[in-house]
Protein backbone atom coordinates (compact mmCIF):
# COMPACT_ATOMS: atom_id res chain seq x y z
CA UNK A 1 0.00 0.00 0.00
CA UNK A 2 2.95 2.25 1.05
CA UNK A 3 4.26 1.60 -2.38
CA UNK A 4 1.23 2.60 -4.36
CA UNK A 5 0.97 5.58 -2.28
CA UNK A 6 3.93 6.78 -3.46
CA UNK A 7 3.77 5.76 -7.00
CA UNK A 8 0.51 8.26 -7.08
CA UNK A 9 2.45 10.75 -5.12
CA UNK A 10 4.89 11.21 -7.87
CA UNK A 11 2.32 11.23 -10.52
CA UNK A 12 0.70 14.04 -9.13
CA UNK A 13 3.56 15.83 -7.56
CA UNK A 14 4.39 16.59 -11.19
CA UNK A 15 1.41 16.90 -13.07
CA UNK A 16 2.54 18.21 -16.61
CA UNK A 17 4.98 15.67 -17.12
CA UNK A 18 2.19 13.06 -16.06
CA UNK A 19 -0.60 14.71 -17.87
CA UNK A 20 1.98 14.44 -21.27
CA UNK A 21 3.06 10.75 -20.55
CA UNK A 22 -0.89 9.48 -20.18
CA UNK A 23 -1.92 12.13 -23.49
CA UNK A 24 1.07 10.75 -25.62
CA UNK A 25 0.42 6.84 -24.83
CA UNK A 26 -3.86 7.63 -25.12
CA UNK A 27 -3.02 8.07 -28.51
CA UNK A 28 -0.60 5.79 -29.11
CA UNK A 29 -3.50 3.54 -27.60
CA UNK A 30 -6.14 5.13 -29.74
CA UNK A 31 -4.41 4.32 -32.87
CA UNK A 32 -3.58 0.77 -32.13
CA UNK A 33 -7.26 0.20 -31.42
CA UNK A 34 -7.65 1.76 -35.19
CA UNK A 35 -5.31 -0.96 -36.48
CA UNK A 36 -7.19 -3.27 -35.46
CA UNK A 37 -10.12 -2.23 -36.89
CA UNK A 38 -8.33 -1.63 -39.74
CA UNK A 39 -7.93 -5.57 -39.35
CA UNK A 40 -10.96 -6.65 -39.02
CA UNK A 41 -12.26 -4.84 -41.92
CA UNK A 42 -9.76 -6.66 -44.16
CA UNK A 43 -10.53 -9.64 -42.44
CA UNK A 44 -14.30 -9.38 -43.19
CA UNK A 45 -13.12 -7.96 -46.92
CA UNK A 46 -10.94 -11.21 -47.44
CA UNK A 47 -14.07 -13.24 -45.65
CA UNK A 48 -16.31 -11.86 -48.53
CA UNK A 49 -13.82 -12.09 -51.33
CA UNK A 50 -13.11 -15.82 -50.09
CA UNK A 51 -17.04 -16.78 -50.16
CA UNK A 52 -17.43 -15.93 -54.28
CA UNK A 53 -13.67 -16.95 -54.86
CA UNK A 54 -13.64 -20.16 -56.86
CA UNK A 55 -10.97 -22.47 -58.52
CA UNK A 56 -11.93 -24.46 -62.11
CA UNK A 57 -9.85 -27.45 -62.84
CA UNK A 58 -10.99 -28.22 -65.80
CA UNK A 59 -10.68 -31.51 -67.23
CA UNK A 60 -9.01 -32.66 -70.28
CA UNK A 61 -11.03 -34.33 -72.76
CA UNK A 62 -11.77 -37.83 -72.33
CA UNK A 63 -11.84 -37.69 -68.86
CA UNK A 64 -15.55 -37.13 -66.50
CA UNK A 65 -16.68 -38.16 -63.28
CA UNK A 66 -16.61 -41.83 -63.56
CA UNK A 67 -13.10 -41.85 -64.21
CA UNK A 68 -11.29 -43.43 -61.16
CA UNK A 69 -8.56 -40.67 -61.32
CA UNK A 70 -10.78 -37.86 -61.17
CA UNK A 71 -12.77 -39.28 -58.01
CA UNK A 72 -9.34 -40.08 -56.63
CA UNK A 73 -8.54 -35.73 -57.46
CA UNK A 74 -11.54 -35.42 -55.68
CA UNK A 75 -11.27 -37.31 -52.55
CA UNK A 76 -7.50 -35.84 -52.08
CA UNK A 77 -9.19 -32.44 -52.46
CA UNK A 78 -11.64 -33.55 -49.33
CA UNK A 79 -8.73 -34.32 -47.50
CA UNK A 80 -6.45 -31.33 -48.11
CA UNK A 81 -9.16 -29.04 -46.43
CA UNK A 82 -11.79 -29.92 -44.28
CA UNK A 83 -13.45 -26.95 -45.24
CA UNK A 84 -13.20 -26.65 -49.07
CA UNK A 85 -16.34 -27.18 -50.71
CA UNK A 86 -15.82 -29.61 -53.96
CA UNK A 87 -18.76 -29.89 -56.59
CA UNK A 88 -18.23 -31.74 -59.84
CA UNK A 89 -19.60 -30.24 -63.02
CA UNK A 90 -20.35 -32.13 -66.19
CA UNK A 91 -20.16 -31.03 -69.36
CA UNK A 92 -24.01 -31.18 -69.91
CA UNK A 93 -24.45 -29.37 -66.95
CA UNK A 94 -21.96 -26.70 -67.49
CA UNK A 95 -23.62 -26.74 -70.68
CA UNK A 96 -26.97 -25.80 -69.08
CA UNK A 97 -25.22 -22.96 -66.89
CA UNK A 98 -23.95 -21.92 -70.26
CA UNK A 99 -27.80 -21.67 -71.53
CA UNK A 100 -28.95 -19.37 -68.44
CA UNK A 101 -26.18 -17.29 -68.19
CA UNK A 102 -25.38 -16.50 -72.09
CA UNK A 103 -28.38 -17.60 -74.26
CA UNK A 104 -27.05 -15.88 -77.68
CA UNK A 105 -23.56 -17.91 -76.94
CA UNK A 106 -25.68 -21.44 -76.50
CA UNK A 107 -27.38 -21.03 -79.74
CA UNK A 108 -23.60 -20.52 -81.53
CA UNK A 109 -22.71 -23.72 -79.79
CA UNK A 110 -25.54 -25.89 -80.54
CA UNK A 111 -25.50 -24.53 -84.56
CA UNK A 112 -21.94 -26.39 -84.07
CA UNK A 113 -23.92 -29.47 -82.75
CA UNK A 114 -21.17 -30.00 -80.57
CA UNK A 115 -20.49 -29.25 -76.77
CA UNK A 116 -17.05 -27.80 -76.67
CA UNK A 117 -17.06 -27.22 -72.50
CA UNK A 118 -15.36 -29.33 -70.95
CA UNK A 119 -16.66 -31.28 -67.28
CA UNK A 120 -14.59 -29.28 -64.46
CA UNK A 121 -14.16 -29.82 -60.74
CA UNK A 122 -15.39 -26.63 -58.74
CA UNK A 123 -13.32 -25.72 -55.69
CA UNK A 124 -14.98 -23.00 -53.26
CA UNK A 125 -14.48 -21.40 -49.73
CA UNK A 126 -10.79 -22.22 -49.26
CA UNK A 127 -8.81 -20.93 -46.34
CA UNK A 128 -6.75 -18.31 -47.47
CA UNK A 129 -3.62 -20.37 -45.70
CA UNK A 130 -4.81 -23.67 -47.10
CA UNK A 131 -4.59 -22.51 -51.15
CA UNK A 132 -0.79 -24.43 -51.12
CA UNK A 133 -2.04 -27.20 -49.99
CA UNK A 134 -4.62 -27.11 -52.68
CA UNK A 135 -2.08 -26.31 -55.08
CA UNK A 136 0.02 -29.35 -53.92
CA UNK A 137 -3.22 -31.65 -54.63
CA UNK A 138 -3.59 -30.18 -57.82
CA UNK A 139 0.01 -30.27 -59.51
CA UNK A 140 -0.15 -34.24 -58.40
CA UNK A 141 -3.28 -34.39 -60.92
CA UNK A 142 -1.76 -32.60 -63.82
CA UNK A 143 -2.71 -35.17 -66.24
CA UNK A 144 -6.13 -34.80 -66.11
CA UNK A 145 -6.68 -31.56 -65.97
CA UNK A 146 -6.11 -28.40 -67.94
CA UNK A 147 -2.80 -27.19 -66.46
CA UNK A 148 -0.15 -24.94 -67.88
CA UNK A 149 3.28 -24.06 -66.53
CA UNK A 150 4.49 -22.06 -69.66
CA UNK A 151 3.27 -18.36 -69.02
CA UNK A 152 2.69 -17.83 -72.82
CA UNK A 153 0.24 -20.24 -72.87
CA UNK A 154 -1.46 -19.21 -69.74
CA UNK A 155 -5.49 -18.83 -70.43
CA UNK A 156 -8.51 -17.90 -68.37
CA UNK A 157 -9.73 -21.66 -67.99
CA UNK A 158 -5.82 -22.26 -67.34
CA UNK A 159 -5.79 -23.52 -63.07
CA UNK A 160 -2.40 -22.25 -62.81
CA UNK A 161 -2.92 -18.76 -64.49
CA UNK A 162 -6.14 -18.74 -62.07
CA UNK A 163 -4.01 -19.45 -58.88
CA UNK A 164 -1.29 -16.96 -59.71
CA UNK A 165 -3.94 -13.95 -59.86
CA UNK A 166 -5.49 -15.40 -57.03
CA UNK A 167 -2.20 -16.06 -55.26
CA UNK A 168 -1.11 -12.32 -56.19
CA UNK A 169 -4.39 -11.27 -53.86
CA UNK A 170 -3.59 -13.23 -51.32
CA UNK A 171 -0.12 -11.49 -50.95
CA UNK A 172 -1.44 -8.49 -50.66
CA UNK A 173 -4.38 -9.03 -48.03
CA UNK A 174 -1.33 -11.10 -45.93
CA UNK A 175 0.55 -8.46 -46.49
CA UNK A 176 -1.38 -5.71 -45.14
CA UNK A 177 -2.00 -7.77 -41.91
CA UNK A 178 1.63 -8.79 -40.88
CA UNK A 179 1.96 -4.21 -41.63
CA UNK A 180 -0.62 -4.02 -38.88
CA UNK A 181 1.01 -6.48 -36.28
CA UNK A 182 4.40 -4.67 -37.15
CA UNK A 183 2.82 -1.11 -36.74
CA UNK A 184 1.33 -2.41 -33.36
CA UNK A 185 4.74 -3.80 -32.34
CA UNK A 186 6.14 -0.41 -33.04
CA UNK A 187 3.72 1.83 -31.13
CA UNK A 188 4.02 -1.04 -27.92
CA UNK A 189 7.59 -0.19 -28.32
CA UNK A 190 6.80 4.05 -28.31
CA UNK A 191 5.12 3.00 -24.73
CA UNK A 192 7.84 1.48 -23.29
CA UNK A 193 10.38 4.15 -24.52
CA UNK A 194 7.88 7.37 -23.23
CA UNK A 195 7.57 5.93 -19.87
CA UNK A 196 11.45 5.00 -19.34
CA UNK A 197 12.10 8.94 -20.43
CA UNK A 198 9.35 9.91 -17.74
CA UNK A 199 10.60 7.85 -15.05
CA UNK A 200 14.15 8.52 -15.74
CA UNK A 201 13.20 12.28 -15.44
CA UNK A 202 11.34 12.08 -12.33
CA UNK A 203 14.25 10.32 -10.71
CA UNK A 204 16.32 13.21 -11.87
CA UNK A 205 13.84 15.42 -9.77
CA UNK A 206 13.38 13.45 -6.98
CA UNK A 207 16.90 12.03 -6.90
CA UNK A 208 17.54 13.74 -3.16
CA UNK A 209 14.45 12.53 -1.66
CA UNK A 210 15.40 8.55 -3.22
CA UNK A 211 19.07 9.26 -1.29
CA UNK A 212 17.40 9.83 2.03
CA UNK A 213 15.11 6.93 1.78
CA UNK A 214 18.04 4.91 1.02
CA UNK A 215 19.73 6.51 4.21
CA UNK A 216 16.95 5.39 6.56
CA UNK A 217 17.24 1.84 5.65
CA UNK A 218 14.27 1.74 3.00
CA UNK A 219 14.73 -1.61 0.75
CA UNK A 220 14.78 -2.15 -3.51
CA UNK A 221 11.36 -2.42 -3.59
CA UNK A 222 9.89 0.36 -1.86
CA UNK A 223 12.71 2.31 -4.07
CA UNK A 224 11.96 0.93 -7.18
CA UNK A 225 8.93 -0.33 -6.84
CA UNK A 226 6.78 3.01 -6.91
CA UNK A 227 8.36 3.79 -10.21
CA UNK A 228 6.92 0.62 -11.93
CA UNK A 229 3.84 1.23 -10.34
CA UNK A 230 3.98 4.60 -11.79
CA UNK A 231 4.38 2.99 -15.26
CA UNK A 232 1.26 0.49 -14.95
CA UNK A 233 -0.70 3.93 -13.75
CA UNK A 234 0.26 5.59 -16.83
CA UNK A 235 -0.67 2.86 -19.34
CA UNK A 236 -3.72 2.07 -17.23
CA UNK A 237 -5.47 5.30 -17.58
CA UNK A 238 -3.64 5.92 -20.99
CA UNK A 239 -5.46 2.74 -22.07
CA UNK A 240 -8.63 3.29 -20.37
CA UNK A 241 -8.77 6.96 -22.17
CA UNK A 242 -7.81 6.00 -25.96
CA UNK A 243 -10.08 2.66 -26.36
CA UNK A 244 -13.13 5.15 -24.39
CA UNK A 245 -12.17 7.14 -27.02
CA UNK A 246 -11.99 4.98 -29.75
CA UNK A 247 -15.85 2.76 -28.59
CA UNK A 248 -17.30 6.42 -28.59
CA UNK A 249 -15.95 7.49 -31.80
CA UNK A 250 -16.74 4.09 -33.92
CA UNK A 251 -19.95 4.04 -32.40
CA UNK A 252 -21.35 6.91 -33.16
CA UNK A 253 -20.01 7.66 -36.53
CA UNK A 254 -22.18 5.50 -39.84
CA UNK A 255 -20.39 4.09 -42.48
CA UNK A 256 -22.85 3.60 -45.65
CA UNK A 257 -20.59 1.78 -47.86
CA UNK A 258 -20.98 -1.20 -45.20
CA UNK A 259 -24.53 -2.50 -45.19
CA UNK A 260 -26.07 -2.50 -41.11
CA UNK A 261 -23.05 -1.15 -40.07
CA UNK A 262 -23.74 -1.12 -36.05
CA UNK A 263 -24.06 -4.94 -36.69
CA UNK A 264 -20.61 -4.46 -37.92
CA UNK A 265 -19.22 -2.77 -35.12
CA UNK A 266 -21.19 -5.26 -32.74
CA UNK A 267 -19.86 -8.13 -34.23
CA UNK A 268 -16.02 -6.18 -34.29
CA UNK A 269 -16.40 -5.64 -30.57
CA UNK A 270 -17.20 -8.99 -29.80
CA UNK A 271 -14.98 -10.99 -31.95
CA UNK A 272 -12.18 -8.92 -30.48
CA UNK A 273 -12.90 -8.47 -26.50
CA UNK A 274 -10.40 -10.99 -26.30
CA UNK A 275 -7.66 -9.01 -28.02
CA UNK A 276 -8.33 -5.83 -26.26
CA UNK A 277 -8.17 -7.50 -23.00
CA UNK A 278 -4.67 -8.96 -24.39
CA UNK A 279 -3.51 -5.69 -25.36
CA UNK A 280 -4.54 -4.17 -22.26
CA UNK A 281 -2.59 -7.07 -20.22
CA UNK A 282 0.80 -6.08 -22.31
CA UNK A 283 0.49 -2.60 -22.40
CA UNK A 284 0.30 -2.71 -18.08
CA UNK A 285 3.31 -5.13 -18.41
CA UNK A 286 5.38 -2.91 -21.13
CA UNK A 287 4.52 -0.20 -18.46
CA UNK A 288 5.56 -2.34 -15.39
CA UNK A 289 8.52 -2.96 -16.98
CA UNK A 290 9.47 -0.02 -18.12
CA UNK A 291 9.54 2.17 -15.35
CA UNK A 292 11.10 -0.80 -13.23
CA UNK A 293 14.21 -0.96 -16.02
CA UNK A 294 14.38 3.16 -16.05
CA UNK A 295 14.37 3.66 -12.33
CA UNK A 296 17.40 0.96 -11.80
CA UNK A 297 19.12 2.62 -14.88
CA UNK A 298 18.78 6.33 -13.91
CA UNK A 299 18.65 5.25 -10.30
CA UNK A 300 22.28 3.83 -10.96
CA UNK A 301 23.42 6.88 -12.81
CA UNK A 302 23.35 9.36 -10.49
CA UNK A 303 24.82 7.26 -7.90
CA UNK A 304 22.00 7.28 -5.46
CA UNK A 305 23.12 4.85 -2.89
Amino acid sequence: MHILKYALKNTIRNPFLSFSSILVISLLVFFISVLFFVEYVTSSITSNINDRMSISLNLKAGYDGDNSEVIECISALKQASSSVQIQYISREEAFAILQKRDPELSRVIEWDKENPLPSSIVIKNIPLGEYPNIDAVVKRYTGIIQYDEEKSKKSLTDYNAQYQRIQGLINILLSVQYGIYGIIGFFLFAVFIIIYNSIGNFVFFYRDEIKIIRLVGGDNLFIYGPFAIQGILYTGLAYIIGTSIFSLIVKNINFSLITDFPVFIDNFFAMYSQMFLLEFCIILLVGFLSGFLSSRRFIGKENIS
